[in-house]
């Protein structure tokens, strides 16, 4: 009479198997993380670009630009940075079927110069400034990103908002505010891990030191 076997793994060959797919799956991990923080730049970089038109709309019909000693109950200080979620409602009647805010609702938009009101979680934030000396006459948005590809600005800041003391940096680019002129700001080309230095180098290269630091601005 023939004995029936059944062939099985023995527990030595399936902690094989489970410790080979532990290193499979936290060698996948990162590049999930990069393509899903990519995806979430890529959907920022399109909100920006319809907030930017609608805000234009908004400015072509009311004579002003939103935020900016408007008629609305609420006004703010053009001098700063301010959430896009104030100007929401001026937005909206510029023809924005929704206004919307960033895809991580915990990133961190920290910003620099006595900008308080633009330190807020998954939110864009948005300055008037000069440009070539005209007054008030432009503005940019500013999204937090998470990848270098995304990115065309560094802020040279820690993860907690203050400033990287050890960074380079001139004027321009470390911060802007109502009274520096857009002209003067120059996109990064690429950015790249390293000593934070937001100010572009020869070949337009511009480093951050952590990516708490990455930015994308969009100058109008």
């Amino acid at each position: 009479m023939k004995k029936n076997t059944i062939k099985a793994f023995t527990l030595v060959e399936m902690l094989i198997v489970i410790v080979i797919i532990g290193i499979l799956i936290a060698s996948l991990m990162p590049r999930m993380q990069t393509a899903q923080g990519r995806a979430r730049d890529v959907a920022r970089k399109n909100d920006l670009s319809q907030i930017q038109t609608a805000i234009i709309t908004s400015q072509s019909d009311r004579k002003v630009w939103p935020g900016y000693w408007t008629n609305k109950q609420w006004s703010e200080d053009a001098s700063k940075w301010i959430k896009i979620s104030d100007i929401d409602e001026l937005l909206l009647e510029a023809w924005m079927s929704s206004v919307p805010t960033d895809p991580n609702a915990d990133n961190v938009n920290f910003w620099l110069w006595e900008t308080t009101n633009a330190n807020a979680n998954g939110e864009y934030i948005y300055v008037i400034a000069k440009r070539n000396w005209v007054p008030d006459g432009w503005f940019a948005l500013m999204a937090k990103t998470e990848v270098e590809w995304s990115s065309n600005w560094v802020t040279c800041q820690k993860a907690d908002g203050t400033p990287n003391d050890t960074a380079t940096h001139d004027l321009a680019h470390w911060y802007i505010s109502n009274d520096d002129d857009l002209a003067d700001v120059e996109l990064c080309k690429s950015v790249e891990q390293g000593t934070c230095s937001a100010t572009p180098d020869a070949d337009g290269k511009c480093y951050y030191g952590e990516t708490a630091e990455l930015r994308y601005l969009l100058v109008y």
